[in-house]
């Protein structure tokens, strides 16, 4: 009595049950490879998505900044006589614009106080935020609320 052997159509040869096991194990591997580089893939291009979104949020963040500032000046420009109380007063705290928010700081370097002296310079940091992003400018003001040339910097904390 023959056994079970299953014969090669072609040759009509015996096929050995465990070579059809190994091209299983073979095929299976491959698909686990492909399966692993299209998982790879996917999660590269979520990472550069990510990426991409945190430098659009640290840019807007930038600007968001910028715009502090900009309203600290245009507060000096139409409060020409109380511009120094209103930055004592701390008014401009996080100030919601576009996708976040901004705050407007403002130091008198000198001796700490806004409100005791006209003629002391005054700097002046905007702080924008957007998401995870933070953003800081500065710029120092003569006494007069003009803006003191090569004065506008990046602040780091």
């Amino acid at each position: 009595m023959e056994r079970n052997v299953h014969r090669h159509a072609e040759h009509d040869r015996p096929i050995d049950p465990r070579s059809r096991g190994s091209v299983y194990i073979l095929v299976l591997g491959a698909s686990l490879l492909v399966a692993a580089i299209g998982v790879s893939s996917l999660m590269a291009v979520r990472v550069k998505g990510r990426m991409h979104n945190a430098a659009i949020d640290q840019a807007k963040a930038q600007e968001l900044s910028r715009s502090a500032i900009d309203r600290g000046l245009w507060e000096v420009k139409t409060n020409s006589l109380l511009w120094r109380t209103v930055f004592a007063a701390g008014t401009l705290t996080n100030v919601p614009l576009g996708d976040g928010t901004f705050t407007l700081f403002a130091v008198d370097p000198v001796d700490g106080s806004l409100t005791n002296n006209n003629t002391d310079p005054v700097e002046l940091t905007g702080l924008g935020k957007v998401g995870d992003a933070r953003y800081m400018l500065g710029v120092t003001l003569n006494g007069d609320g003009t803006v003191q040339p090569g004065t506008w910097k990046r602040v780091v904390n």
